[in-house]
């Protein structure tokens, strides 16, 4: 962008507005600043533009000077916001300052996202003109700021003149009496601009001609974590706070020395890591810009974009959650097809079987191994057709009522259903049932769902014990009645267990200490419990990791009723 060199047209009828005095001639740097801020800057009376900085127009899409003279319902989506505004603006509060966050129409007709600050210059009255600021949302990183140089530069002028006022005689006094007003005219301008400066949303570095920090306003300061000069002069120079993306690190200081050398006239943006004391690090993104066209300094607006990085992250991460879950769900209908498939050969095989021995039943009693070999085929003939059925009934989507359901039967048939897994894992599982030969009542369950949760419980005891010796990796069910009336089972393992400072967070959805886990287990294990009536919970050990759940007793509803 091309800097001026006085101040346009319109700029010294604003000076006139706001000041009420005279126009300076040649002291055309304030208007300078406002009109190559990086900030839309804007004068207005009665929700209509009398004045407008090229930023302004830039950010709604307007050529410089074209938003002059129009009303700003043409900024707004519709009436209703105009409106709204309107109300909130019949309300100011007492001090004259209203901020809020919109989206806003630009000229063709596109939402550009808008936080827009507004002060009265005279607070109190309604009718009074007001000044706004208005910043892009959607690139967040469009504020310059050219304040220091221009403080500099108006305290450099009044002292070199107040210097030479006092070198001068007394027929000069009315010379002396105009710089005077001059530099009340100066520290003015300078207070309305250092409260700009002061209050802007984001954080403003300013370096002068040689490259040096020359200012910082309170909003840097409060995300770099320095809330004294003293402690912000230190993070400045420490050399292991700037983390650059090739993990490299650096300055603060010497980071900004960089850019102002290399920088040139042009913007230039870039982000690095920032290490708080605390040990926290954020992402900070910044936009570096020059302060005017011959080289006087540079200004570095900065904005913490740590939790959008965040954000993007989860959402990136729950998008290969959704397509690792759609990737089970294939792979489980092809498992029901396939188990669907291999049953009939499985069942055809049992009927040639059957019709041998029933064939060779008289020469079999002679050949007793041949019987014995029959037998054994036979048997893991219906285990393996066992094995189909549970896959099939496992991967089943259709609802099934509350049924009575003996849980030994129901472990021994998930047992069976974890046969490769056990075996991969090298895990052996031991069954503890009531002493004494005491049969338990059947549950009152839903029994593909309960076996869910023991298949979801007995992966994640196989996977605890990935890195512990073969010898040790042991899973120990019990099952037993408790005082409630209900059905107990517990399932150990033998494994690092579970840290306490995460103890609290298993049941939370997608939590997982897994590296490819989907952290959605546990937490539809418990749903599926407390559904039933019954209580998921993990059981603190000395060794391993304990859970336990309880399903309620299967009570035969009173004859002719309903289930």
């Amino acid at each position: 962008m091309a800097y001026p060199t006085q101040s346009p047209p319109a700029l010294p009828t604003l000076q006139r507005l706001l000041s009420g005095i005279p126009e300076v001639p040649g002291d055309a740097l304030p208007w300078l600043v406002l009109e190559n801020t990086v900030v839309g800057i804007s004068y207005m009376r009665e929700r209509r533009f009398l004045w407008a900085n090229t930023r302004m127009a830039e950010i709604f899409g307007y050529r410089p000077g074209e938003l002059e003279g129009q009303p700003v319902r043409q900024l707004y989506v519709n009436q209703r916001a105009y409106d709204d505004v309107g109300l909130f603006m019949s309300e100011f509060s007492p001090d004259g300052f209203y901020t809020h966050e919109r989206p806003m129409a630009r000229k063709d007709g596109s939402l550009i996202w808008c936080l827009i600050s507004g002060r009265l210059l005279s607070p109190g009255n309604s009718d009074s003109p007001s000044i706004w600021v208005v910043q892009d949302l959607n690139d967040k990183r469009q504020i310059e700021d050219r304040l220091r140089r221009l403080n500099q530069r108006l305290e450099h002028t009044v002292e070199r003149r107040t210097l030479n006022l006092r070198r001068t005689n007394e027929a000069l006094r009315s010379e002396i009496e105009q710089r005077r007003e001059l530099q009340a005219l100066a520290v003015d301008s300078r207070e309305k601009y250092r409260a700009l400066f002061r209050h802007l949303p984001l954080g403003v570095l300013v370096t002068d001609s040689t490259g040096s920090v020359a200012e910082v306003n309170p909003t840097l300061q409060a995300l770099l974590g320095a809330p004294t000069r003293r402690q912000l002069d230190a993070l400045l120079t420490d050399g292991q706070r700037v983390i650059l993306p090739n993990d490299q690190t650096c300055s603060l200081e010497t980071l900004v020395q960089s850019y102002g050398q290399a920088g040139g006239q042009q913007v230039n943006r870039f982000e690095f890591g920032w290490l708080r004391s605390s040990g926290s690090l954020r992402q900070i993104t910044v936009i570096a810009a020059p302060l005017a066209s011959d080289k006087r300094g540079m200004v570095f607006t900065f904005s913490d974009v740590t939790d959008q990085r965040q954000q993007q992250q989860r959402k990136h991460e729950q998008q290969a959650a959704l397509s690792h879950a759609s990737r089970l769900s294939l792979m489980g209908q092809m498992t029901s097809a396939l188990a669907h498939e291999l049953g009939q050969p499985l069942n055809a095989c049992q009927s040639y079987l059957s019709g041998i021995r029933h064939r060779l039943e008289e020469a079999l009693e002679h050949q007793p191994e041949v019987r014995q070999a029959l037998d054994k085929a036979m048997l893991h003939l219906e285990q393996a057709g066992q094995i189909i059925r549970n896959v099939r009934g496992f991967m089943s989507r259709q609802a099934t009522d509350f049924e009575p359901t003996h849980l030994e039967k129901l472990i021994q048939q998930t047992l069976a259903l974890m046969e490769f897994p056990l075996r991969d894992g090298r895990t052996q599982v031991q069954l503890q049932l009531p002493e004494d030969g005491i049969a338990l009542p059947p549950a009152h369950c839903r029994s593909v769902e309960i076996q869910q949760v023991l298949v979801n419980l007995l992966i994640n005891a196989i996977d605890a014990m990935a890195e512990s010796p073969v010898p040790d990796r042991l899973i120990q069910l019990h099952l037993c009645s408790n005082e409630a009336s209900m059905l107990q089972i517990d399932v150990c393992d033998s494994g690092p267990g579970i840290h306490a400072n995460i103890a609290n967070r298993l049941f939370e959805p997608y939590f997982t200490t897994k590296a490819s886990g989907l952290g959605m287990g546990l937490m539809i294990s418990r749903t599926i419990i407390e559904w039933h009536g019954g209580v998921l919970t993990h059981i603190p050990a000395q060794r391993g990791a304990q859970f336990r759940f309880t399903i309620p007793v299967w009570h035969a509803p009173p004859e002719g009723n309903p289930t």
